[in-house]
């Protein structure tokens, strides 16, 4: 599957009447695949299965623990599974990480319905249906309490199980039944599913088929027969005894075991969206970050007084415009979550195709299509975004900050220690488990970033807060937005900037802004006075791929020795193996947001916290490697070998 692919909405049966009342005699049937989702005591039966069958909830005693799971269906494993899991005893700061697969999405009608049958658990029923994510093709994932999250994939179970990256404790498997979707049932999944596995990670399923147990014995899974539930005389269960020796196709971006425990102390630099973002994903997943900031939060281009929310699209599937999309789901999720008045401000937004070129890609966006039903509307203008709106990003920073304790001190060196990392500023010395560079262009003050090939660009926009605001956003290149506090927000020029130089708004920006916002809204402009014009400018920190730079940072001395087969052209094969790759650890990065910060950092942390954790990631692999630290590093090293 790649990003083109439709997903279809599941079409149902149902065996009891639509009468509003919570019943066990409930029972849904695939029409797709002519099999049931569940009957009678679907809660009883989960936990027979694959609660029990997984020894749960008694492993839930750890501090994180990861679920995957092929065929989400009703939800209701999940829901099961987060029940048990909150009632079980278990470390403070403990994480449940639950991921899983489903090709065709119940709506959410039919969802409600189904979770009549289970009123136990209505109030998680209800929260999982209210963060449900679009059916759109790839990876979302979900943040449904404190410490839980779900991540689904819309897809083939294939598909999303070789794209996946992340380790997982324990296996669901609830595909239908391998005579109706033997698809789902396939030896090489399984194969990818070990590949996924911690050692000695555990699974349960329904079924004792033949071709079933021999696929698991040959991606190394051990298993045994156990008393089945209710007419079913036997069920499976196992656990992974021998991995396969399986090569990563590229070990210089391949994830690397998690070494950082709950409850470490994260210094995080910087204090705008992404270190904001940072120090909420951080939180969650239960570590105790601290953000240094010598001029405190949303200083930078966080504080304007409106920013954008809405998506970039690429033409065609790309990792790029998997990760941007990926990410305006997240963010709006995320704000949605957040529920704060005056925060968000679903206006929508208007893009335009300002020339033939940009409407035939608007075109290939309908086409493709780039986003689900209702998201993305062709109008005049060119393409209209209804859930797209405008943020206030310093109240954003500080909601997302929270308690966060912030130090406003200048960090001025990073030093390595046997414990981790002492952070140095203009007022103090404090050791941390683990740093976390976020602060943006900036992070080339620091040795270990200076690898990599950041670059600025100042930008200026300029607030006009008694003039009437359009009632929603309009982008034609620049762009105008209602600001959350009144008036209008305009902007912003693009001019390169040296490393180091100081930022500064001008008359000759403020009238270059006017005068981008006359050529498509001239009504507008001609009520925008210069004199009444509030300016802010701030500079972005930007790679040459446009994309950020998220992940461990790497032990470049080893990259250079190690992988300096790549200039030859040497690749991984059956006659030759790469080392997996080294960081320098406890040391991160999250920079190079460019002018889409505050839709791409919260997506971005998120990636950062599942990689510190070890949680499955919220991105396919070909993101996860289109925003990794050494994607440059190991560009180069290829090019130099081309002739």
């Amino acid at each position: 599957m790649n990003g083109d692919q439709k997903i279809d909405e599941a079409i149902v049966d149902w065996d009891a009447p639509d009468d509003g009342l919570a019943s066990q005699s409930i029972s849904l049937r695939s029409t797709h695949f002519d099999d049931v989702y569940f009957s009678g005591d679907g809660p009883a039966e989960t936990a027979h299965v694959f609660l029990h069958g997984n020894d749960l909830p008694a492993r839930f005693d750890t501090p994180h623990f990861h679920i995957g799971e092929l065929g989400f269906g009703t939800g209701l494993n999940f829901l099961a599974a987060w029940d048990a899991w909150r009632k079980a005893k278990k470390p403070s700061g403990a994480t449940l990480h639950f991921f899983s697969i489903e090709a065709f999405p119940l709506s959410r009608a039919d969802m409600a319905r189904a979770h009549q049958a289970w009123p136990g658990l209505a109030d998680l029923s209800a929260r999982l249906r209210d963060r449900l994510p679009p059916r759109h093709p790839g990876f979302h994932q979900i943040n449904l309490d404190e410490r839980v999250t779900l991540t689904l994939f819309y897809g083939a179970a294939h598909d999303g199980l070789s794209r996946a990256e992340g380790k997982f404790d324990a296996w669901f498997l609830d595909g239908f039944s391998p005579a109706k979707n033997p698809q789902m049932w396939s030896s090489d999944l399984f194969a990818e599913m070990a590949r996924l596995s911690r050692v000695h990670a555990s699974f349960a399923t329904f079924t004792v088929a033949g071709d079933v147990r021999r696929a698991l014995e040959s991606a190394g899974f051990s298993w045994e027969k156990r008393p089945g539930f209710g007419r079913k005389k036997h069920m499976l269960a196992g656990r992974l005894e021998s991995p396969a020796e399986n090569a990563h196709p590229a070990p210089w971006f391949a994830p690397q075991a998690c070494t950082i425990e709950p409850g470490a102390r994260i210094a995080i630099i910087g204090a705008g969206i992404a270190g904001a973002s940072l120090a909420n994903a951080l939180t969650k997943a239960g570590f105790n970050p601290s953000v240094y900031d010598a001029n405190g939060p949303a200083s930078g281009a966080s504080g304007n007084p409106a920013g954008l929310i809405m998506p970039r699209l690429d033409a065609d599937d790309t990792p790029a415009g998997r990760f941007h999309v990926s990410a305006y789901f997240y963010t709006l999720q995320l704000l949605a979550a957040l529920n704060v008045p005056s925060l968000f401000n679903a206006c929508g937004a208007t893009q335009y195709a300002m020339n033939a070129n940009e409407g035939e890609r608007h075109k290939k966006f309908i086409a493709r299509p780039a986003l689900p039903p209702g998201w993305m509307v062709p109008v005049q203008e060119g393409l209209s975004f209804p859930q797209a709106g405008v943020v206030d990003p310093s109240a954003f920073v500080h909601v997302l900050l929270g308690t966060t304790p912030i130090l406003r001190e200048r960090v001025s060196r990073l030093f390595q220690t046997d414990n981790g990392w002492r952070v140095i500023s203009d007022k103090s010395d404090v050791e941390f488990d683990a740093v976390i560079i976020a602060n943006g262009l900036d992070a080339l003050r620091f040795a270990d970033a200076r690898t990599l090939p950041l670059s600025g660009s100042a930008g200026q926009i300029d607030w006009f807060a008694d003039s009437d605001a359009p009632a929603t956003a309009h982008v034609f290149g620049p762009y105008a937005a209602p600001a959350p506090s009144g008036g209008v927000v305009i902007g912003a020029t693009y001019a390169p900037i040296a490393i180091g130089a100081e930022t500064r708004f001008t008359a000759e920006a403020t009238q270059s802004n006017i005068a981008a916002v006359a050529r498509t809204l001239p009504a507008l402009a001609a009520k925008l006075d210069p004199s009444r014009a509030t300016p802010r400018a701030s500079v972005r920190c930007t790679t040459p791929d446009q994309m950020p730079v998220v992940g461990a940072v790497p032990d470049w001395g080893f990259y250079a020795g190690a992988y300096d087969g790549l200039r030859t052209g040497r690749r991984v094969g059956h006659t030759h193996f790469y080392p997996p790759a080294q960081s320098r650890p406890g040391l991160f990065i999250l920079t190079a947001l460019g002018s889409r910060g505050l839709v791409t950092a919260p997506y971005a942390a998120a990636i950062l916290a599942a990689e510190i954790t070890g949680a499955p990631m919220p991105a396919d692999r070909a993101v996860i490697e289109a925003v990794h630290p050494a994607r440059f590093f190991v560009r180069d090293l290829k090019r130099s070998g081309t002739p």
